[in-house]
């Protein structure tokens, strides 16, 4: 059925059928993504990769590359397409072969170029300094994670800070985002126990960047991460105990933790038979009333 309605609209370009039902791992480049369709010579099919997310006006997309070629492909909602009248300057690199540093690069260089072409100059580079100035900003904060910990005689490298969030991500996912978000900040601010004043000051500066809107004040980005602090503590009372010191390799990465509970709670909405933002209240509020573990 899938299948029916991704070929039923008349058009050069096609998702496959994971990216159309949202089953695909954007955080996996170089991945299918979708075909595009075109006569040229012998060949007809040319395969769309996924070159990670970028953000255009205030809207993530899902960028599209196609080896060889100057096309770009954008894609959000299970919906992949075209954009017309504009083509990169030169073709883009095949990936065969590549392993996963080489793939960031390539996708980062890919992101550069599709930006470049379709945002205007002087939005592009704000845009750009503002990007690069919260990179900054999470390098320091890192850099002086690490210095505390040897000041205790714990060693630990920024390698081991990104795998405390994720054990997919490398230091290179800490450390240098293609575009700062607010889950972005958040989770860097709990990997490393910061300060609620700093970590309120870095997850308001990332929303200002990822909405370009100033929805986030600062009291609402101390908010945030008062919360995330709560359901961590009590998920997870190593951390409440350790901090930053928290040897995540013994008690699972915080997307592990906080993904076990996303399905504990999908879970008690079926088995319950009620609204699934209903549960989620009650879990959340569950865990905040009771007290974290010593």
């Amino acid at each position: 059925m899938a299948s029916k309605r991704i070929y039923k609209r008349k058009t050069d370009v096609y998702p496959n059928k994971s990216f159309y039902e949202g089953r695909i791992n954007l955080n996996k480049l170089g991945i299918p993504i979708g075909w595009y369709y075109k006569e040229e010579g012998k060949r007809s099919k040319w395969r769309i990769l996924n070159a990670g997310l970028i953000q255009i006006g205030i809207t993530n997309h899902v960028l599209g590359m196609c080896p060889n070629r100057k096309e770009i492909f954008l894609g959000r909602d299970g919906k992949l397409w075209r954009y017309k009248n504009v083509l990169l300057p030169t073709p883009v690199p095949d990936v065969l072969g590549c392993d996963r540093e080489e793939l960031n690069a390539w996708a980062d260089a890919c992101a550069r170029e599709v930006i470049d072409r379709l945002t205007p100059g002087n939005e592009a580079s704000v845009s750009e300094r503002s990007q690069y100035r919260y990179r900054k900003i999470v390098q320091a904060l890192v850099n002086q994670r690490i210095l505390d910990s040897a000041a205790i005689g714990y060693e630990c490298t920024a390698l081991t800070f990104a795998q405390g969030i994720s054990v997919e991500w490398t230091a290179h996912d800490l450390l240098f985002p293609r575009h700062a978000t607010i889950r972005h900040a958040t989770l860097v601010a709990l990997v490393l126990a910061l300060e609620a004043d700093k970590a309120a000051q870095l997850i308001e500066l990332a929303a200002l960047i990822e909405m370009r809107i100033p929805f986030v004040s600062r009291e609402a980005a101390l908010s945030i991460y008062q919360q995330a602090c709560s359901l961590l503590a009590r998920l997870c009372p190593q951390w409440w105990n350790q901090g930053y010191t928290c040897r995540w390799e013994l008690v699972g990465d915080i997307d592990r933790i906080f993904r076990a509970q996303y399905i504990r709670m999908i879970e008690d909405a079926w088995d319950n038979g009620t609204q699934f933002e209903t549960v989620g209240g009650i879990a959340i509020r569950n865990l905040i009333n009771s007290e974290p573990e010593e």
